[in-house]
């Protein structure tokens, strides 16, 4: 006794393929999304470089430190919000991966064909005869 159902169809034959709709207002999205991925890219890799390889003359020893608050992040815009440096930079971050998650959800969405393929099925409880009472 096998644990595979016989459903007289072929794994991995395609049942239907609708094409997508590929919606240029979604590319115009898509690339936007990529300039503004582009411009958190540049932010955060200015910050490190400034931090970690620039002149070490010029080197401030409290720049980008967790425990210093500068008191110039109080006058920038949403300055209150950030402690120091380093929330800004992973303020940064996270705005560069939200970018880049909702540009793949548009681009799956709406420029990749979506398919339904045939797969194996398994006996379920219910096939058994288990029924709740």
């Amino acid at each position: 006794m096998s644990l595979e159902i016989e459903t007289g169809k072929v794994p991995g034959t395609v049942v239907r393929r609708t094409a997508a709709s590929r919606p240029a207002f979604a590319g115009a999205l898509i690339l936007g999304l990529f300039v503004v991925q582009m411009l958190f890219l540049v932010l955060v890799s200015m910050a490190i470089y400034q931090d970690m390889i620039a002149d070490p003359k010029k080197h401030i020893p409290d720049a980008n430190n967790a425990a210093t608050h500068d008191p110039a992040i109080n006058g920038a815009p949403l300055g209150k919000l950030f402690l120091n440096e380093q929330t800004i930079i992973s303020f940064w971050l996270a705005c560069l991966f939200f970018s880049f998650s909702f540009m793949v959800f548009l681009y799956q969405r709406y420029f990749r064909d979506h398919t339904t393929i045939v797969k194996r099925r398994f006996r379920k409880w219910e096939d058994e005869g288990v029924q709740l009472k």
